[in-house]
């Protein structure tokens, strides 16, 4: 590595293609700041113009970019290319990974100093000029980070860290850090007896922002290829510390990170990677005995982490069917009871063992499954499902029952009895539930629309507030300007960007809707910072991209790119998709084993049925919504039905999936299945 320049940036991009872009557009900003600042500009106003933030096509003299592509194939490349031509981009043909990813560009680096920089980070015009500052006034620093917080203003606490001991691993793991959040032994892991807002040494520094001298790197080494996601950084960190440097933790100068755009943490794909990462980090650092407890906790946390995720899944849905199949059958039990004592006392009737064995827990269990199939189960609560479950459970336990031998015809008067019965303890019971949970706000009624507030100059409010308008689920209540102004010439704003935190607190406003042509990054971040509390969710509109990106979201003007957008459907639906595939499996079996001739060549292929069952191939789906293939698209169903614009399609697909119209999925896949036929 030859020191031709002041810093070298890395950048590794995996499918993140408009995260990049505004971690693009923010680091261009910070950059064009700190190219002034070593100019000797440091007389002038500490915010320039936005419009005087900005690089040449041929980048700056200062700093160099690098952008390793990790295969995303998206066509990121030549988008990238043209909003920013300063980038020097990688392209790798596979996935190789964080480490090795970022090795391959700092391999090339001629920077005094290097920064690897995770493409879902926005950092301020102060950022580079601060880091710089800091390395600078003191040699003995090899590395430094800074404070991150989430796109709600929210402090990560993986900013600062210590190391990954046996100790401060069991602490972590039990939950007792959790417990004594600031205690100096209990929450080593994080720290967190260190104020979060105040620089530090620390032992451990975070990936997703890390500041290398040059030549720290060229004595130690770069990244550790081992790793393949997770743990790179604490192995640097700690070859850093061995070295005899320091690392130092800037809390004084923070910057925004999304965070898990490619992981979720509550994935066990998570767990294995971030807890198999420090095993190999004891294993390469720590003596024998040592190694062997720390392997320990961690796999103890594996099992224990796993054995959570399982828990929690399989509770929050089996909680209410288990509770409703509980209660019913005991409401059944006793209404047998007084049948048989009150109702029928004249007939003689007892009923038979088998009736209380096998009938009674049919009938529930018809109930059950109707009230689940009917979304009963499904948030937000609303009535009108169960009822709708309740009925049509009633109706099968009916249609069953015309067809039952005599013998097994007990009575028609205790079904609907025990329908009523059992659908008033659903409606009851449940519903005291909630309130004592203190959710009754959620019981009958969808979640109201976000109010929006728009950070934005005026002249070009009208175009940030037009996404609104296309998006279903919010509701625009205005604007504040980022730059004072006489108070006669803001007809139409709310105030100004230093009366947002009032603003938003008298209209209850849970969104913030930020144009960065308006807006600088250092002022929405400290914004960020002052409203935290109330965590409302922050949008960037970013320079020259049609498209809102926030934490977990991006609103495009063809649809909503949620954060289960091309991974997965959300968890309602994907249940819903699970019934419907092994039903159109079923239903493509029998056409195929006994019309097959009939039907239209492409539904021939005996292989769409095993794959419908497992679940490898959809029903119904799109390609813009999910990475399964599917039999019928959606968009084009919604198109015949007469939504015509790619809006009006993701509005549809929107509603669909959310569960504001979840029958009509039904519907559709019905009306599909006529597509199979040769006409």
């Amino acid at each position: 590595m030859n020191e031709k320049r002041a810093l070298s940036v890395v950048l590794v991009n995996y499918k993140v293609y408009r995260y990049l872009h505004l971690a693009l557009q923010s680091l261009e900003q910070s950059i064009a700041y700190l190219d002034r600042s070593l100019g000797g500009e440091a007389s002038v106003p500490e915010q320039w113009p936005l419009r005087e933030l900005r690089l040449p096509a041929s980048g700056s003299t200062n700093v160099e970019v690098w952008v390793v592509d990790n295969a995303s194939e998206d066509g990121s490349e030549p988008l990238i290319n043209a909003a920013f031509p300063w980038v020097q981009w990688i392209q790798s043909s596979e996935n190789l990974g964080f480490a090795k990813a970022n090795n391959l560009a700092l391999a090339q680096a001629s920077g005094r100093y290097l920064l690897i920089q995770n493409p879902d980070t926005v950092l301020s015009e102060l950022t580079l000029w601060k880091c710089w500052l800091a390395m600078e006034s003191d040699p003995k620093v090899g590395a430094l980070g800074v404070r991150m917080v989430d796109g709600q203003g929210q402090f990560l606490r993986e900013s600062k860290r210590g190391l990954p001991t046996p100790e401060a691993a069991f602490f972590k793991l039990t939950g007792l850090a959790n417990w004594f959040p600031r205690h100096p032994r209990l929450a080593a892991y994080h720290l967190g007896h260190l104020n979060p807002e105040s620089d530090h040494d620390v032992s451990i520094l975070a990936g997703a922002f890390m500041w290398v001298r040059s030549s720290v790197a060229q004595e130690i080494g770069l990244l550790d290829e081992r790793y393949f996601m997770y743990g790179e950084d604490i192995d640097w960190s700690y070859r850093i510390l061995r070295a005899g440097y320091r690392n130092r933790y800037l809390g004084t100068n923070p910057i925004v990170h999304f965070k898990g755009e490619s992981t979720r943490k509550e994935s066990m794909r998570y767990v294995r990677m971030f807890y198999g990462a420090m095993m190999e980090f004891a294993s390469s650092y720590y003596g024998s005995s040592k190694s062997f407890w720390l392997h320990f906790m961690l796999r103890i946390g594996i099992a224990g982490r796993a054995s959570i995720a399982v828990f929690r899944r399989w509770s929050v849905w089996a909680f209410h069917p288990l509770l409703d199949w509980a209660g019913f059958m005991a409401l059944m039990y006793l209404l047998t009871l007084y049948w048989e004592n009150h109702v029928k006392v004249n007939a003689g009737l007892n009923y038979p063992l088998e009736f209380k064995q096998i009938v009674l827990p049919a009938y529930v269990s018809i109930w059950v499954a109707s009230a689940w199939l009917n979304g009963a189960y499904d948030k937000p609560y609303l009535y009108h499902r169960v009822i709708r479950g309740m009925v049509t459970g009633t109706l099968a336990i009916g249609f069953v029952y015309a067809f039952l031998p005599g013998e097994w015809r007990f009575s028609r008067g205790l079904i609907w009895a025990g329908a009523g019965a059992c659908l008033a303890f659903s409606l009851v019971f449940k519903g005291l539930v909630y309130i004592l949970r203190g959710r009754s706000d959620s019981i009958g009624s969808v979640r109201k629309s976000s109010p929006v507030l728009g950070i934005v100059e005026d002249h070009r409010m009208s175009e940030l507030s037009s996404w609104y308008a296309r998006d279903w689920g919010t509701r625009w209540v205005g604007y504040v300007v980022p730059v004072q102004i006489p108070e006669d010439t803001c007809k139409d704003c709310l105030g100004e960007l230093k009366d947002a935190s009032l603003v938003m607190q008298t209209l209850a406003v849970d969104e913030i809707a930020v144009d960065t042509e308006s807006v600088p990054m250092e002022q929405t971040i400290q914004l960020m910072l002052a409203v935290q509390e109330s965590a409302p969710a922050v949008r960037f509109y970013p320079r020259g991209m049609q498209a809102l990106i926030g934490g977990g979201e991006i609103i495009t003007n063809e649809r909503v790119a949620c954060s289960w957008n091309m991974a997965s459907w959300p968890p309602d639906f994907q249940k819903d998709q699970r019934i419907r595939n092994r039903l159109g499996a079923i239903y493509l079996w029998i056409l195929q084993t006994t019309c097959s001739s009939k039907l239209k060549t492409v539904y021939r292929d005996r292989t769409a049925v095993s794959r419908l069952w497992r679940g490898s191939m959809d029903w119904l789906g799109s390609p813009h919504y999910s990475s399964t293939p599917c039999l019928f698209d959606l968009e084009v169903i919604l198109t015949r039905q007469g939504l015509k614009t790619p809006t009006a399609k993701h509005l549809g697909i929107t509603r669909l999936v959310t569960g504001r119209n979840r029958w009509k999925a039904w519907s559709y896949a019905r009306w599909a299945a006529k597509d199979l036929w040769l006409t």
